[in-house]
């Protein structure tokens, strides 16, 4: 800490700012998570804080940058292939290797409601996730395979809360993760019954 300050070094500051922050948004979600509540995990003064970001809105956004910019290139990937079941695979693979290799970010970014609204207002963000769901419906979507959509990610986030699965290692978790994730998102489409 700088002498007198009660303040780290500008430098050392920001990376253990987003390693905090990301473990009290996975912990107790962005609403129950006040810029204070950081600055004390960390042991500097709110100010210092303040001097990397303005708002807790900045703070969220630059701590998900990561996971946010993975997001689109997803999609590219995704695109690139021919097939609808080959699209689909990306998607799955991706979302999968996302959720396993990065967890806490993967949770507050699919999950939590304050980053929900946030990225709601996020116009770019808004359009990738329409994007991958028309990439995992097809041009005639159908609420099954939205449905399905739905219980992967969701299933994805809620995986760390299951102590037997939090234990196992990460390449068996991940193609558990995959297999649960073909069953749900690669099935034949069955013709609704005409009422």
């Amino acid at each position: 800490m700088a002498a007198g300050t009660g303040q780290r070094p500008r430098g050392a500051g920001r990376a253990q700012l987003h390693e905090t922050a990301l473990r009290l948004f996975a912990r107790d979600g962005v609403d129950g998570t006040s810029l204070q509540a950081i600055a004390d995990e960390i042991g500097v003064s709110k100010a210092a804080v303040y001097y990397h970001y303005k708002t807790k809105d900045e703070i969220v956004l630059d701590v998900l940058r990561p996971m946010l910019d993975a997001l689109p290139e997803l999609t590219t990937r995704a695109e690139a292939q021919r097939t609808r079941h080959a699209r689909v695979e990306v998607i799955i693979t991706g979302f999968v290797d996302l959720a396993v290799g990065n967890h806490s970010s993967f949770v507050v970014v699919m999950i939590d409601p304050y980053v929900l609204r946030l990225l709601a207002k996020q116009q770019p963000l808004q359009q990738w996730w329409d994007r991958i769901v028309e990439l995992v419906t097809g041009p005639e979507p159908d609420t099954q395979t939205r449905v399905a959509m739905l219980m992967f990610i969701g299933g994805l986030t809620s995986t760390s809360r299951d102590a037997w699965l939090a234990e196992m290692a990460p390449d068996e978790q991940r193609d558990y993760l995959l297999e649960c994730g073909r069953r749900l998102l690669q099935h034949r489409r069955r013709p609704h019954a005409k009422d």
